[in-house]
């Protein structure tokens, strides 16, 4: 559905874009925004020409140079963010080391009784056998 919607808009704009055009033509001046196109063409040109001219200065040479320079800040800026990322949410994100030969307890209150009265029962045969 969005597919449609998209292509009646496109080519209600097509159509509206070829109205234009031909008035434009038929009148013999510019009309809808043709001025704005006009400036905004000269300044996509101007940035083209500096674009140009800095390319010109590229010693090829220094590209793997340059390119690991670039990779190295990335790198390095990368690492900045993530440290400050985890430093902030270490909390949050820090595994915790598990000792498995902690005891842990019992695992229900059930469990905590019968461990607690067989403690009772060692303790009374300890209490009698001495």
């Amino acid at each position: 559905m969005i597919t449609f919607v998209v292509f009646i808009i496109s080519l209600a704009l097509l159509v509206l874009l070829f109205v234009i055009k031909s008035l434009e033509i038929f009148y013999g001046r510019k009309m809808f925004l043709e001025r704005q196109f006009e400036s905004f063409d000269a300044w996509i040109f101007k940035i083209l020409l500096k674009i140009r001219y800095w390319w010109s200065h590229v010693n090829f040479r220094n590209i793997r140079l340059i390119s690991s320079w670039i990779i190295a800040s990335i790198r390095k800026s990368v690492i900045a963010v993530k440290q400050r990322f985890d430093h902030k949410q270490s909390h949050f994100f820090a595994k915790r080391d598990h000792d498995i030969f902690k005891n842990k307890g019992s695992v229900s209150f059930f469990l905590k009784n019968v461990s607690d009265y067989k403690k009772s029962l060692n303790e009374e045969k300890e209490g009698i056998n001495k």
